[in-house]
Parts: C-alpha cells; structure tokens; sequence
C-alpha cells in the first residue's frame, strides 16, 4: 500500500506541476482568464443585489446544496476524464468554479425564489439549463476554456434539472420542518 501510495503523490505533484504550468504560462491574464473572473464577479453582484432579503435564508441554503451537488458531479466527471478545463482562473482545483460556485448556483436560486409552483420551475429550470447545455457549453468550447471528451450536453441538461429538483425538495422539506 505504501508504495502505491507514493506513486500516488508523484503523480498527483506531477499533475500540479503540469497545471499550474498551463495556467502561468497559458491561462493567467489572457482574454479566457479575464472572462472567467468576470462571471464570478457580475454572478455574485446578481446574487446579493436580487436575493430577496426575507428570502436570503433559503436562497443561501439552496445555493450551498446546488454547489455541492454540481461540485460533486463535476469532480467525479473530471476524474473521469469526462470533460477537461483548459483554463481555469485558478490552478489548483480541476473543477470550473466560475460555473459551479458562482454562474450555476445562483441562477437556479433565482429561479427556486421566483418560480415557487413545481410546474413553472421546473420550466425555468428546463431552460436555462438548455441555455447552459446547448449554448453556454459549445461556447465554452470554441472559446477553448472547456473541452468536451466522453460528456454530452443531454447529460449537462438532466443533471442541473436533477440537482435543481434534489435541492428544491430538500430546501422545501426543511421549510416545512422549520415553520412546524
């Protein structure tokens, strides 16, 4: 076990060698770069300036839920070497934190506080996560920020339609359990 273990390590320092090559030498203060730190930034100014304030509770309980949920997907679909970041904004985590901390999580807890009836919500989950699938994505592609390997956009569309109905019910569920 020992011995893997070290191999483990050498290839895992190996890795962070490599990625935070690509992204001094690549990534960092190139137009993708700057794209990305944007998002982040314009998402979290959407998220404090139209977050209901009697509704903040639940929306950052939805938010966290929606992050970790897409977090754990993207982690186990990078791992798998489902899809690839070519750039990140920054080199040490594999996964697109742009999308899953800040653009994903907080449009799908604009629509949870927007959309309170099951069948308009999960309309307007249906189309942004169209929007995401089948236009963000592609862009992303040709932008060479995201590169798609053994993932498809239908598996991008019913994911974020599953974790967005997981978080609901859970979110729901504990509204309930509060108010009793």
């Amino acid at each position: 076990m020992e011995k893997i273990g070290k191999q483990v390590d050498r290839v895992t320092n190996e890795a962070n060698q490599l990625r935070t090559e690509l992204w001094t030498d690549y990534t960092v203060f190139t137009w993708q770069w700057w794209l990305l730190l944007s998002i982040c930034i314009i998402f979290a100014f959407i998220f404090f300036r139209f977050t209901k304030k009697e509704k903040m509770l639940q929306a950052v309980a939805y938010f966290g839920v929606i992050f970790i949920l897409n977090k754990y997907l993207d982690d186990f679909a990078t791992a798998f070497d489902m899809y690839d970041y070519r750039m990140q904004l920054e080199p040490y985590v594999a996964t697109m934190m742009p999308a899953n901390l800040f653009a994903i999580p907080v449009s799908l807890s604009y629509i949870y506080q927007r959309f309170v009836t099951w069948k308009s919500f999960i309309v307007a989950t249906l189309v942004f996560a169209a929007g995401v699938s089948y236009i963000a994505l592609p862009l992303m592609e040709k932008a060479d920020i995201y590169l798609k390997k053994g993932w498809s956009s239908h598996y991008s569309l019913l994911s974020l339609l599953v974790i967005s109905i997981i978080a609901k019910l859970l979110i729901d569920k504990a509204k309930k359990v509060s108010t009793h």
